[in-house]
């Protein structure tokens, strides 16, 4: 299992707001990097990973298809871009959707998933403050949903409002209830982006 964290890469350059009519924005978003804004390039190829044995997908080519398919024109990645190109790209199905019972046939059934997460009014996010996008790869026994969070730290579910939420195993392994997941992609559409090997 790969796990790869945004955090590590401060230095690797990934332009964003490309279509930003705000000056001030769009030249920040010629100095972000895949730190501050690559968790959706990091939960595609930890994806990837988990459904792909032999596979030719790093973050550059994340970060290119990401151009390609100008996908890169918010503050991070635009997922309704990106997906489909990215599971064309790696021979993948794609489902896109809001319903975690789809999501839980999906980890059942040997796919894997990224999830576009937010914090909503009147709802303190368990994986952001803002809008962020992770990776769902299992479902434990117990009916929770293992994710592997790109921006994970220590100490960052112990916050008032998240704490209790989320276990962790093996070092890096986000355990939580379901629904926690449906309440954390409910404020997205779709909130979930399933994966399998055709």
């Amino acid at each position: 299992m790969k796990y790869i964290s945004q955090l590590d890469y401060s230095e690797m350059s990934y332009v964003t707001k490309t279509d930003v009519e705000n000056e001030e924005q769009c030249e920040r978003g010629k100095h972000t990097t895949v730190r501050s804004s690559g968790c959706g390039l990091c939960a595609s190829i930890m994806v990837a990973d988990r459904l792909l044995v032999n596979y030719d997908f790093d973050l550059q080519s994340a970060i290119q298809l990401s151009y390609d398919m100008k996908a890169n024109h918010l503050s991070g990645t635009d997922y309704k871009r990106y997906a489909p190109a990215f599971a064309e790209k790696l021979g993948l199905s794609l489902e896109m959707t809001n319903d975690p019972e789809r999501l839980c046939y999906c980890l059942r059934t040997g796919g894997a998933a990224v999830l576009h997460v937010a914090e909503c009014e009147d709802y303190i996010g368990v994986f952001t403050h803002g809008g962020h996008y992770v990776a769902a790869i299992a479902e434990e026994p117990d009916g929770r949903i293992a994710i592997l969070d790109p921006s994970f730290r220590e100490g960052k579910y112990d916050e008032e409002g998240r704490k209790g939420k989320v276990e962790i195993k093996n070092g890096v392994i986000c355990l939580c209830d379901l629904q926690v997941v449906e309440k954390e992609t409910a404020g997205r559409t779709p909130g979930m982006y399933l994966f399998w090997r055709r």
